[in-house]
């Protein structure tokens, strides 16, 4: 991961930033300590029309049935100055509850989506499950994907952009996972055959290999 303050790389088990020292106790310091309730679609700025909202929760309730381990929510404000869009998505992920996520979909399973009505700028902060599947440049390929959506003013249909070719990601790196799980299967049952006993056949074992998958 990237420090949200100087985005130099950092481990994520780190407690401060190797190079600016920033942390979360830095972050709760600067915005405060204290738990706050989102919506998935949390327009702070109110410049969502309610059918534009229905819209958008009307995707992320299918995208959630597909995904039903990751967390979508976006976060619509208007950002004083001085306060990067990165620095709030580190503090939200780590101070934020998103109603009716509470136990099915942590905030380490986030993709949260920024959009900053000051200086019209969008940004993705992830959450450390979600950062592992989703590479920068993936994210970066998304913000580009909603530009012509973001310069005509559409934000539900930006938002919505970005998680949906987010989850063309996710729905790549699960097939590269479930086929080297079956590939690990295969040659885990391959070892187990060439190291077994022969054994009269009314008295042979019968052995069922399971490996429970994290769905992706």
């Amino acid at each position: 991961m990237k420090c949200p303050k100087c985005m130099r790389p950092v481990d994520h088990e780190a407690e401060s930033c190797y190079s600016c020292g920033y942390s979360e106790k830095e972050s709760a310091k600067k915005f405060g300590s204290n738990q706050v309730l989102l919506s998935r679609v949390h327009d702070a700025a109110h410049c969502l029309r309610k059918q534009e909202k229905d819209v958008l929760n009307s995707a992320i309730d299918q995208l959630e049935l597909k995904f039903p381990q990751m967390l979508f929510c976006a976060y619509l404000g208007t950002l004083p100055g001085g306060l990067s869009m990165s620095e709030l998505g580190f503090w939200l992920l780590n101070h934020g509850q998103v109603k009716g996520a509470e136990y099915a979909r942590p905030n380490e399973n986030a993709i949260l989506v920024i959009l900053d009505m000051n200086t019209k700028k969008v940004g993705i902060s992830l959450g450390y499950f979600a950062e592992s599947l989703i590479a920068e440049e993936e994210s970066y390929r998304a913000l580009m994907k909603a530009r012509p959506n973001l310069l005509n003013g559409e934000y539900g249909e930006a938002i919505e952009t970005i998680f949906r070719r987010l989850c063309k990601v996710l729905e790549k790196k699960g097939k590269k996972m479930r086929k080297l799980s079956h590939e690990e299967l295969q040659a885990q049952s391959k070892a187990l055959n060439e190291n077994t006993l022969d054994l009269p056949e009314h008295s042979a074992p019968v052995l069922g290999l399971r490996r429970r998958l994290r769905a992706v």
